[in-house]
């Protein structure tokens, strides 16, 4: 199956409210364009994790996202940053969302 933009994450909690990340790339050279987050009020997820720190655990990784309450903009630069360019980037490592 072919990787088509956009790929969306999305967490539910057990209330139902919902956290969720998209990210917009480009078809051929996977090069992320565009990082949008949505989080519900009330949601008891506040951070996307895209990998594992050396313990083992996603709250320790430095790949990680706090994600703001309703619709947000997130800043391509801060994904570069963390050396995530491209969406096979962030596929590569383990996404999970968490507090």
């Amino acid at each position: 199956m072919a990787l088509i933009s956009p790929w969306v994450y999305t967490a539910t909690d057990t209330a139902g409210n919902v956290l969720s990340v998209t990210f917009t790339f480009d078809n051929i050279l996977f090069t992320i364009l565009i990082v949008t987050g949505h989080k519900d009020a009330g949601c008891a997820y506040n951070t996307l994790y895209m990998s594992v720190g050396g313990d083992g655990l996603p709250d320790s990784t430095a790949t990680q996202l706090a994600i703001a309450q309703g619709d947000t903009l997130i800043a391509v630069a801060t994904l570069n940053g963390m050396g995530l360019t491209t969406i096979t980037d962030v596929l590569a490592n383990q996404v999970t969302a968490g507090p």
